[in-house]
């Protein structure tokens, strides 16, 4: 680009041509001071100016209208480009003839020709802009039309994707074995898969369009109850039990997991359920209850009936004459005992909390030293440091550590040392025998299982820790200890304070 083209760029192509256009008026207003200086006749004068004026004046129309041609803004700098460009022709080319053969009015042939050669340069200028304007203008068209093709093709793509995954989730809402369906405001079913249908006994087409009354009866009070608790909760999902009638008149128990749709809100409250037949899982649940019942019935009779005949035998046990054996006394004594606390261990195994209680507050190195006195170890010994006092019963606290302190010399030796220690939240019991193999940790609390069946272990010890420990919502863990034994951990402890704290 010349220096030319440059200015006229810095200055605006259809500045430049209003301001030729103006100076060619300017010099056509002007044109009478050469007939004072130069003492041109009238007659030329008027012609000069005419012709001067003529292409000042088109010049002038010319950048008037171009913003109301075709012809692109940025292509104006063109047309006036080609008007300068035609004027410094024409002006080289009368230098060359006054340099070759001479002029004789130089002065009125350049007034006179320059004007008519910008008007010509004007014209070419207008063609030349007129067909860069077309050029560009299909240019940006094919460029527009493979943008166009491009996002159509990108569209086409999204589509062919969208209708897959829509596929894909037609096929997963067709496959799974729960009942799915979709509900409208108003109640009106808008979508079911084929096991909802099947689960009710209906066709799809005879479910789709009814009402959900058609299935269950109370089905506009749970539709508001779901509304409500989904609303009020800010949750997602929410998973309510219904009574829904078949197709043949039969009754099933559901569980169904109902959510709004999403992007829908709580005014149109489209609704999507999974739904599951409950029948048999409430059945198996009933009866499970109904033999817990039983169980429990059984647990507390038959506790009832050995307590007599086992305070009857401790009493008369205590009123054997001196000379009796006093190993025989000891043998039965302790026997009693023991069947007394299998009845603890089995009412506490049987009936939970019920057997339990609220308790009261204990402290726990009290009871500790209590469980130690039963437990028929002379040469072991017990190290108690923690200071806690909790709310529990103190008779099955007892137990507790009972069982724990005779697992420790069970397992551990004659002289097993054996650690009642605080914990932040709770306490634990530790010991120095061998310890408990990792893999055995998880199934030690199981009812029955025991290393010591040949001394008389059942195996319900840790069974009654682990339920003692659920009944009063203790977290139990069982671990090594820092001398390499067990390490029975029970943590998040109701702790209260003592009356002379």
């Amino acid at each position: 680009m010349g220096y030319g083209s440059q200015a006229i760029g810095r200055v605006g192509g259809r500045r430049a041509l209003l301001a030729l256009g103006g100076l060619y008026i300017a010099i056509a207003a002007g044109s009478p001071v050469l007939q004072v200086l130069e003492g041109r006749a009238s007659d030329d004068i008027l012609v000069i100016a005419i012709l001067v004026g003529s292409a000042g004046v088109g010049l002038l129309y010319a950048g008037y209208r171009l913003p109301r041609t075709d012809i692109r803004p940025d292509l104006y700098g063109v047309i006036a480009t080609w008007c300068v460009r035609t004027i410094g022709v024409l002006l080289g080319i009368l230098l060359l003839v006054e340099v070759i053969a001479g002029i004789d009015d130089p002065v009125g042939t350049v007034l006179i020709l320059t004007p008519l050669a910008s008007v010509a340069g004007l014209g070419m200028g207008v063609h030349d802009a007129t067909a860069k304007t077309r050029a560009l203008n299909a240019e940006e068209q094919r460029r527009e039309a493979e943008e166009r093709r491009q996002e159509a093709e990108r569209y086409s793509r999204e589509l062919e994707r969208a209708n897959r995954k829509l596929e894909r989730y037609e096929t997963i809402v067709e496959t799974v074995e729960d009942g799915i369906y979709v509900v409208d405001k108003n109640g009106y079913f808008t979508l079911v898969n084929g096991a909802y249908a099947e689960m009710l006994g209906y066709d799809r087409e005879e479910l789709l369009g009814s009402h959900t009354s058609l299935v269950a009866e109370n089905a506009e009070t749970l539709a508001d109850k779901i509304r409500d608790d989904l609303e009020a909760d800010g949750s997602e999902t929410g998973t309510y039990e219904a009574t829904l009638e078949t197709a043949s008149g039969e009754e099933i128990e559901a569980e169904a997991t109902m959510a709004f749709l999403p992007g829908r809100d709580s005014v149109s409250h489209d609704r999507v359920a999974v739904v599951r037949d409950v029948t048999e899982r409430n059945e198996r649940e009933q009866e499970l209850e109904r033999q817990n019942q039983r169980l429990e019935s059984f647990a507390s009779m038959l506790a009832h009936e050995l307590r007599n005949p086992v305070n009857i035998g401790q009493i008369y046990s205590q009123q054997l004459p001196a000379d009796t054996e006093s190993e025989a006394v000891e043998y039965v004594t302790e026997a009693f005992d023991r069947i007394e606390d299998m009845i603890d261990v089995m009412l506490v195994l049987a009936r939970g909390r019920d057997a339990v209680g609220s308790g009261s507050p204990v402290r726990l190195a009290d009871v500790a030293r209590e469980a130690w006195e039963d437990v028929n170890a002379p040469e072991a010994t017990l190290e108690i440091d923690v200071d806690v006092t909790t709310r529990a019963d103190d008779t099955y606290l007892r137990h507790l550590f009972g069982n724990l302190f005779k697992n420790a010399v069970e397992h551990g030796g004659a002289d097993v040392t054996v650690t009642v220690g605080a914990l932040p939240t709770g306490f634990y019991v530790a010991d120095d025998g061998p310890g408990i193999p990792v893999d055995e940790r998880d199934t030690v609390f199981e009812p029955g299982y025991t290393t010591a069946g040949e001394q008389g272990g059942t195996g319900l010890g840790l069974a009654f820790v682990r339920e003692l420990a659920e009944v009063y919502e203790w977290t139990y863990t069982v671990t090594q200890s820092d001398a390499g034994g067990a390490q029975f951990e029970f943590t998040d402890l109701t702790t209260v304070q003592r009356a002379t704290e």
